[in-house]
């Protein structure tokens, strides 16, 4: 075996002659197609689902500093995707980045990320799909889904304060079903159906916007106390009681096990305590958890005291808060680098790619900011619904003004929030297809399957019909919310290797014709290689070791299979 060939790069030229030909996809694309495709797969889960869930549990009113964060962070990403799509108009997106610049193993890996981000995105959006499904049934209607049918076998349903044993999210299964025949049947075809929906879930956004304006009370974002946030730190209450802290020993935190508190791995601790007293001190999050990796390595303890220092009523979780948040909110950003996916079917890529890629982030960005500022101002944010925080927001002032009208409102806004979920889940799976042709042409996985373009339809069918069929089943049995950070911190990977690919390749071919150069490079990439990196080192532990399992499962499978079939490496050794 030549492990030598582990590295072995594609030339910009192999990349464009790989598109031409019969196995080529249809360039029909233009720039508001793509920057549709952009705005459908980013509008939607950040708004919808995570909006809320952050606002409530993370950073409160500054939720809108994380989602600008996590912009700024994106923008550098984006401009080095933006040269690397213009140069390289191809399917593929990361994974043909770093094929062209780092290697093939480390293309590999890549590929084997975006899986992870793009798939099970998918699945996570559909189980939130469900729950807005129910809540638009509800407030037009009056009918809900029964509860045993709205979530997997493993996660109970609460009803009228009892838990009930559900069967299976069969929503989610569907809406996975039609978007495979919708995607299957071809690109123009879904091109059209997700700009009917974007049109849709954008009308409601701007009216939250405009009509959430007039409900925001400043007190709001700057009237509520710091200690009414909902999850008072395990450090906040040891800063309290010295005596309990005096307890802890050394590395307590580090061997901490998923969902295992302070008390359950030190007994001891609890000595002298209450009932009370151990029952809050149970439910407090610990530290591994808020400061993530940074916990684990000890770096938290000097952020600590600027934690501290901004902590206030608009930022009540303190600095901290703001990057965790924005670290959560990253799953709302797959979107726009999905763009760069359907590079080979845009009818210009080298003009079109990047203006659809900046224009789609810039634009849902401050849509974010905006409709995050208008919910944490409709309401305390310890009060906000992390599951369905805009249409419940209008439900409660429906309720205190006695409006039939704001009731309504509340409906078609869970009517906007499933087109946003619906146009996401299109586009993310569709990302997905375009991964699986690119990895497929260079042999890495089985070209029957995966590389296999329909005569009529001209889209990769086999692979998306394999992949819809097993997303469906994990959105309807698994329990997908601990993927949520699954999907962000693989999302933080990719633009860090996209960021990283650039730079080299700025360095190793600067003859090479950019229709589309990044500006100031040399800053610009390592400012995203360090933003994203530090993004990701505040999500948790358990979530860096989930990483580590899947990535360790693909690198079994490219060494038995991907790495003996490489047609890369079959051509290298026949020169050799």
């Amino acid at each position: 075996m030549a492990w030598k060939h582990l590295f072995e790069r594609k030339t910009l030229e192999m990349l464009n002659e790989e598109v031409q030909g019969q196995q080529s996809l249809h360039r029909v694309l233009g720039p508001v197609s793509l920057t549709s495709l952009g705005v459908g797969a980013i509008i939607g889960a950040g708004i919808f689902a995570m909006t809320g869930r952050v606002a409530a549990n993370d950073a409160g009113p500054a939720v809108v500093l994380s989602f600008a964060l996590a912009g700024v962070a994106c923008v550098f990403a984006a401009l080095c995707y933006s040269e690397f799509a213009a140069m390289a108009p191809v399917a593929g997106s990361a994974y043909t980045y770093t094929y062209a610049t780092l290697g093939e193993v480390w293309a590999w890996i890549i590929g084997w990320d975006l899986i992870l981000e793009y798939a099970m995105a998918c699945g996570v959006v559909a189980a939130h799909w469900t729950h807005y499904l129910n809540v638009a049934l509800q407030t037009l209607f009056g009918i809900e889904i029964p509860p045993v049918l709205t979530s997997d076998p493993f996660t109970p349903v609460m009803v009228g304060g009892h838990a009930v044993q559900a069967f299976v999210n069969l929503p989610a299964i569907l809406i996975m079903l039609a978007t495979t025949v919708v995607l299957v049947i071809g690109i123009r075809e879904s091109a059209t159906t997700n700009a009917v929906l974007v049109v849709v879930k954008l009308a409601v956004v701007l009216l939250v916007i405009g009509l959430g304006v007039s409900y925001v009370s400043m007190d709001n974002w700057t009237g509520v106390p710091v200690e009414r946030r909902k999850d008072v730190d395990v450090g906040d209450y040891l800063r309290r009681h010295p005596d309990v802290a005096a307890k802890i020993p050394d590395g307590a935190y580090t061997g901490l096990k998923t969902g295992q508190n302070l008390l359950d791995a030190h007994p001891a601790i609890a000595e002298g305590m209450s009932e009370n007293e151990k029952t809050s001190f149970g439910n407090l999050p610990n530290e591994a958890k808020k400061w993530g990796m940074l916990a684990v390595l000890g770096i938290k303890s000097w952020l600590e005291p600027v934690d501290e220092a901004v902590r206030s009523p608009f930022m009540p979780y303190g600095f901290s808060g703001i990057m965790v948040g924005a670290a959560l909110v990253f799953f709302a950003y797959v979107g726009f680098d999905s763009i760069s996916t359907h590079a080979e079917e845009a009818v210009n890529p080298q003009r079109d790619v990047p203006l659809a890629i900046l224009g789609s982030l810039i634009l849902c960005t401050v849509l974010y900011m905006l409709v995050a500022g208008v919910i944490t101002g409709m309401e305390q944010y310890p009060d906000i619904d992390p599951k369905a925080a805009v249409a419940e927001a209008f439900r409660k002032q429906a309720v205190i003004q006695k409006s039939w009208l704001l009731n309504s409102l509340a409906g078609l806004i869970a009517i906007g929030a499933l087109a946003g979920m619906t146009s996401v889940i299109l586009v993310t799976f569709l990302s997905q297809s375009r991964v699986f042709l690119a990895m497929a042409r260079d042999g890495l996985l089985p070209k029957q399957v995966f590389a296999a373009v329909h005569p009529k339809y001209r889209t990769p069918y086999r692979s998306t019909i394999l992949t819809g069929l097993v997303i469906a089943l994990v959105s309807g049995f698994t329990p997908i919310r601990m993927l949520e950070e699954m999907v962000s911190i693989g999302t933080l990977m990719a633009f860090v290797l996209v960021c990283g690919s650039v730079l080299v390749l700025r360095i190793r071919r600067p003859e090479v014709h950019r229709p589309f150069r990044c500006p100031a490079l040399f800053l610009v990439a390592p400012a995203g290689i360090f933003v994203n990196l530090a993004l990701m080192f505040f999500l948790p532990l358990d979530t860096w070791m989930r990483l580590v399992v899947w990535l360790a499962l693909g690198m079994m499978i490219y060494l038995a299979y991907g790495m003996r079939s490489s047609v890369l490496r079959t051509r290298a050794s026949e020169l050799a």
